[in-house]
């Protein structure tokens, strides 16, 4: 019979796809060794924790907590028994996107840039050929994006409207995400948080390169 550890160490190697590290920081963990911990048994998340494993993998928190099926909560071409873990799984309704950290060196066309650093699960409407997706640094855009989210950048919608949020480049910043003003003699970018400057650049400087994509969907914790 399946333990709660098995059940989460399934999460993680068949679902996610991705190492415990990788884990521990989509969970808001420091420490791997909780990972370990949860998948050995040596320890039991505590609810809060449960439902945050439940979400990113679209698991059903009482399948999680239990083991009575539906595995899915909704969306899965199939729903494995016990006696299909460890085989592939296809989603319907979900894709899973590779999480990279935001470049802040080297040219925009080395974007993404890295390694990944984590994956996370999105409904199959918002995954899209050409949609990168980057963990956030900094507070500029808070309240709207908090340091430490994940953000999908739709790198083939380049087309400026004013007020928007995109991603874009700046030499000596790398990728930053600001809310785009376009004005007949420059590009305003301002940030939503009041205590951070804004940043005008006339239109003539702002080249192919200088706008990443369009922002099309964030994922974060309060």
């Amino acid at each position: 019979m399946l333990t709660l550890g098995d059940r989460i160490k399934y999460i993680r190697d068949d679902i996610l796809k991705i190492n415990q590290s990788a884990f521990a920081d989509m969970l808001g963990f420091s420490r791997i060794a909780t990972i370990s911990d949860y998948e050995k048994n040596k320890r039991n998340p505590d609810i809060s924790t449960l439902c945050k494993i439940a979400n990113l993998s679209s698991i059903s928190l009482d399948w999680l907590l239990t083991g009575k099926e539906p595995i899915f909560i909704s969306g899965a071409e199939k729903s494995p028994g016990a006696n299909d873990i460890g085989k592939p799984i296809y989603f319907e309704e979900y894709m899973t996107v590779e999480v990279y950290p935001m470049a802040s060196s080297g040219r925009p066309r080395e974007f993404p840039k890295g390694e990944a650093i984590g994956a996370v699960s999105v409904p199959k409407r918002d995954f899209k050929a050409g949609v990168v997706a980057i963990r956030v640094e900094g507070e500029s855009m808070s309240p709207t994006i908090l340091d430490g989210a994940i953000v999908g950048i739709d790198t083939t919608d380049r087309h400026l409207l004013s007020g928007k949020l995109y991603a874009v480049w700046l030499n000596y910043e790398g990728v930053t995400i600001k809310r785009v003003f376009v004005y007949p003699d420059r590009i305003v970018l301002k940030p939503d948080n009041p205590t951070f400057p804004e940043t005008a650049i006339p239109t003539g400087s702002a080249g192919d390169e200088f706008i990443i994509g369009k922002i099309k969907w964030v994922f974060q914790r309060y």
